[in-house]
C-alpha cells in the first residue's frame, strides 16, 4: 500500500510540531505519529523516501534517516530490504486517544514546564532487536559464550541461605551497602589496579553512570568547567551539560587525553586505563603530568575505568587513582559490565567525606542499590568466579580481535583501526569522505549493525568519519563474513553517495 500523503499535508504536519522543543529528528517522529493519528497513514502503509520526505521539509536526508530509524526501533514503522519503509502491519490507534487529541482545545502543554530536555541531547542508541542482527558488531551487550551461568546460579542459590536472606531482604537505609561485598571490592578488586582503600572510602552505585550523576550533582555548577576527552564517553558529556554549559574538548593522542587546555579546566573527566572510545592506555608519564596539573591548578580528576578488561590486561600499570597522594583523583569503577551489564552494580572511591555526601545523596535517590544482587556479586567474586570470568573473557576477545584486524586488512584495507588494546570494541577512522551514520543504515540492510563514531564528539558536524566495532557478543565464526558485508555496504554507499 503506497502514501497517498502530499506534501502540503507532511509540511502542515510538520509545522504543528515546530513548538514542540524537539530536535529535528524529534520532530520527525511527532509528525509522523500524528499522521497515523490522524489517520493520513495506515497499517502497512509506505512512507515517503527518505529523500523525497527531506526534499518536501527541507531538512537533510541524514535528519530523516535517522527518525526513521527511530521510529523502527520503537516498532512503528519497518524496514524491508530494497523496498522502502512501511507502517507496521500491527501496529494500532486507540480511537479515545485520536478523539481526545483532535478535541481537546486545552490540552496540557508539558514543554513549558521542562527545565531540562535530556530528550534532545545526542547519545548512543543500541536498538532493542540487536540480536536479530546476523552480525552484532555491538559494544556493551552481554557474552553468551563467556557468561559463568553455573557459578552465579550457585552464588544467587546460596544467597537465598537463611543466614544470607537475613542481610539482603533488609531496607538496609543508613549503610545501604552490603559489608562483605565492600570487602570483597576492597580485596579482590581494587588491589589489581594498585588502589588501597577503607570501607569509608567506597560507595556502591547503580552503574559508574549512576556514580558519575552523583558527582555532578553533588560537586558542579554553572560555573565550572568541565574537561572530557574527545572523542570521549558521550553520556558522561550530557551528564555534565545539565550542570554547566562549560564544557572543555580535551583531545586524545597515542598517550591518552592530552593536557593543552587542561589547566582551563575545575574538573577533568578521563578513562585511562582504556580510553572510551579509542581504547588508548594513558601513558605513565601523561598520568604524573595530569596529577601534577590537578594539584598546581586545584582541580579534581573524575577516572572512569569502565572497562574491567583493563583489570587483566593492564596489571602493569595502575590506576591513576593509586598514584593520588592529595585525594583529587575520584574513581569510577565497573562490577556488572563486563558480566552482565543489565546486572547495574558499580562503585565510587573517593575521600571519606564526600562517600557520607554522596551516600546521603543516593538514599534521597534510589536508597540504595539492590541488596540481593550485592550478596551474590559478592559470593562471586570471593570464591574466584570473577577474576576467572576476565580471564576466559580476555583470551575470547583476543581471539577475535585477531580475526577483527585480519578481516578489516583484507576487506576494508584503506580504513585505520585503532590498537585493540585488550578491549573487546575497535575504534576505526574510515580515513574517507563517508558519514558512518548514513552507512549504518546500508549496512543493516546486509545484517551488520556497527555504531556511528558521531556521539563521542563535542561537535556532531565533524568527524562523521569515525566508527565503533564492538566484538564482545558476536561469536568468532561470524566476524569474518559480517566485515565482508561491511565491506559490500561501503561499496554501496560510496555508489550511491558519492555520485551526488
Amino acid at each position: 500500500m503506497s502514501s497517498v500523503i502530499s506534501a502540503t499535508v507532511w509540511q502542515a504536519l510538520f509545522s504543528n510540531t515546530a513548538q514542540s522543543g524537539l530536535n529535528l529528528q524529534g520532530r520527525i517522529c511527532r509528525m509522523m505519529f500524528s499522521a497515523l493519528v490522524q489517520g493520513y497513514l495506515k497499517p502497512g502503509m509506505a512512507v515517503p523516501s527518505s529523500r523525497d520526505l527531506a526534499d518536501q521539509l527541507g531538512v537533510g536526508r541524514n535528519t530523516v534517516t535517522i527518525a526513521y530509524q527511530q521510529l523502527v526501533a520503537e516498532r512503528i514503522l519497518e524496514s524491508k530490504q530494497r523496498s522502502g519503509h512501511f507502517v507496521c502491519l500491527n501496529f494500532q490507534i486507540d480511537s479515545s486517544e485520536s478523539k481526545t487529541i483532535r478535541t481537546t482545545s486545552k490540552a496540557t502543554t508539558w514543554g513549558a514546564r521542562f527545565c531540562i530536555r535530556p530528550s534532545a541531547q545526542r547519545h548512543l542508541t543500541k536498538p532493542s532487536d540487536w540480536m536479530n542482527y546476523s552480525y552484532p558488531f555491538i559494544y556493551g551487550q552481554p557474552d553468551a559464550e563467556s557468561f559463568p551461568a553455573s557459578a552465579w546460579r550457585e552464588c544467587a542459590l546460596r544467597a537465598l541461605s537463611a543466614k544470607d536472606a537475613s542481610i539482603w531482604s533488609q531496607d538496609i537505609t543508613q549503610q545501604g551497602d552490603d559489608a562483605y561485598l565492600i570487602d570483597a571490592i576492597r580485596q579482590h578488586i581494587l588491589p589489581t589496579r594498585g588502589i588501597m582503600a577503607q570501607e569509608n572510602e567506597i560507595l556502591l552505585t547503580v552503574g559508574s553512570q549512576h556514580g558519575l550523576y552523583m558527582l555532578a550533582t553533588l560537586l558542579m555548577r554553572q560555573n565550572h568547567v568541565i574537561g572530557v576527552e574527545e572523542p570521549g564517553y558521550p553520556d558522561a558529556r550530557n551528564i555534565f551539560l545539565l550542570q554547566t554549559q562549560h564544557i572543555v574538548p580535551l583531545a586524545v593522542d597515542h598517550d591518552g587525553v592530552t593536557l593543552t587546555r587542561a589547566n582551563e579546566c575545575d574538573y577533568l573527566f578521563v578513562t585511562p586505563g582504556r580510553q572510551c572510545p579509542t581504547g588508548v592506555t594513558m601513558s605513565p608519564q601523561r598520568r604524573q603530568n595530569l596529577l601534577q596539573l590537578a594539584e598546581q591548578n586545584d582541580s579534581i580528576i573524575i577516572e572512569d575505568e569502565y572497562d574491567a578488561q583493563v583489570l587483566v590486561q593492564n596489571t602493569t600499570i595502575p590506576a591513576l587513582k593509586s598514584l593520588d597522594r592529595h585525594g583529587r583523583v575520584i574513581y569510577l569503577g565497573s562490577l556488572s559490565k563486563p558480566l552482565a551489564p543489565g546486572l547495574r552494580l558499580g562503585y565510587i572511591v573517593a575521600a571519606p567525606e564526600l562517600i557520607q555526601e554522596l551516600r546521603h545523596l543516593r538514599r534521597l535517590m534510589l536508597r540504595h542499590p539492590n541488596v540481593f544482587n550485592q550478596r551474590v556479586f559478592a559470593l562471586f567474586i570471593d570464591q574466584g568466579y570473577y577474576h576467572s570470568m576476565l580471564r576466559r573473557q580476555h583470551q575470547l576477545h583476543r581471539q577475535r580481535g585477531e580475526i577483527l584486524n585480519k578481516a578489516l586488512k583484507q576487506y576494508l584495507p584503506t580504513w585505520k583501526p585503532y590498537a585493540l588494546n585488550g578491549g573487546s570494541a575497535c575504534w576505526i577512522d574510515t580515513a574517507a569522505d563517508i558519514d558512518t551514520t548514513v552507512l549504518s543504515h546500508y549496512a543493516a540492510n546486509l545484517g551488520v549493525f556497527i555504531e556511528s563514531g558521531q556521539s563521542f564528539f563535542l561537535d556532531d558536524h565533524k568527524h562523521k568519519h569515525f566508527l565503533r566495532l564492538g566484538f564482545g557478543s558476536i561469536s568468532a565464526d561470524k566476524i569474518d563474513e559480517g566485515i565482508r558485508r561491511l565491506a559490500q555496504a561501503t561499496e554501496e554507499y560510496c555508489l550511491y553517495n558519492w555520485a551526488d
